[in-house]
């Protein structure tokens, strides 16, 4: 690269970018200078406050070199193995425990962080258990009607019409039939006031289990020290609660043994990561790389594929 390109490299974007991306992998500088080939103590210089004493162009050369080589690893073409359909882990155990307690009639509430498993124990549960309806709600379902159209087409009831107090009889109906019956809403902190209410008003007339998973806010609407008024009485009804942000220390061991991971290493370096927002989740998508990068390499996973498959992952969150 001649010195006109030169000029061109932004220095402080290259600087706060590598500076994000050690605190992403969560190793130190040393690790960081084997991967990028910068001597350590120039690296050091460079991401401190005071920069680099030399010319910070070459040093930024080299960062933005080792920042496209990851994104060349991640579009090598290699069949990517398939995640885990599910794995039993302590977060998911008490998430599958709080569904059984909804089956007998019961309000239940999982307020939890991403990755944590809301959404596979849900399906698992939905799948194994008859009398049980999973509906995902997003922000065009969270108004009183289109949530009842979700909640009939999980019944089997495609394209319903009707008025929205038409459309609650005819979901009465369906589960005063049915015995243990269970409608579970995913992705609940969509849910409008007035649909939380309606839903509600189910739980009163016919028994139907009811079971809100979404994230903190799904919690801190019920329960928070400032609720209004008008969540009195399901804050009343919720009989069984789990408020959980992080993973279990106990899950990393199970998503280990689910990928067929034994190396200490590497287990530990998942910890890491598994105890972060996003969890099982991003950690899960991180093995699925590792794993990719490691077939490219015609080698065995090692801690490096991982090292490098998260570094990925992290360098798209912070870019987007």
């Amino acid at each position: 690269m001649d010195d006109e390109t030169k000029q061109g490299i932004d220095i402080e974007e290259a600087r706060r970018w590598i500076i994000d991306h050690r605190t992403a992998l969560n190793v130190g500088v040393r690790e960081i200078a084997r991967l990028t080939g910068i001597p350590n103590g120039t690296l050091s210089q460079f991401m401190s406050d005071k920069g680099y004493a030399g010319r910070e162009e070459n040093v930024a050369e080299k960062v933005n070199r080792y920042r496209q080589s990851l994104v060349a690893q991640a579009s090598i073409e290699i069949t990517p193995r398939d995640m885990p359909e599910w794995y039993d882990t302590e977060s998911g155990g008490r998430l599958i425990e709080l569904l059984r307690y909804g089956r007998m009639g019961e309000f239940v509430v999982a307020a939890t962080g991403p990755g944590v498993g809301k959404t596979k124990a849900a399906k698992r549960f939905a799948w194994s258990n008859p009398n049980v309806f999973l509906v995902t709600m997003t922000p065009s379902t969270a108004g009183v009607n289109n949530m009842q159209i979700e909640v009939l087409e999980a019944m089997g009831e495609r394209d319903a019409v009707g008025t929205p107090q038409k459309l609650s009889r005819r979901i009465r109906n369906r589960v005063e039939q049915l015995r243990n019956a269970l409608i579970i809403f995913d992705e609940a902190q969509h849910l409008s006031e007035k649909a939380i209410e309606e839903i509600r008003s189910w739980n009163d007339a016919t028994g139907v289990g009811i079971a809100l998973f979404g994230n903190v806010g799904v919690i801190q609407r019920l329960e928070g020290g400032s609720r209004k008024e008008a969540f009195a009485q399901i804050y009343s009804r919720v009989s069984f609660r789990i408020v959980q942000p992080l993973a279990m220390q106990s899950d990393v061991a199970a998503l280990a043994k689910a990928w067929g991971i034994t190396a200490p290493d590497i287990v530990a370096y998942l910890r890491s990561i598994v105890m972060r927002p996003g969890a099982l989740r991003g950690a899960s998508k991180a093995l699925r790389i590792a794993y990719m990068l490691a077939d490219a390499d015609q080698q065995p996973l090692n801690l490096g594929h991982l090292q490098d498959a998260w570094a990925q992952l992290s360098a798209q969150a912070i870019a987007a």
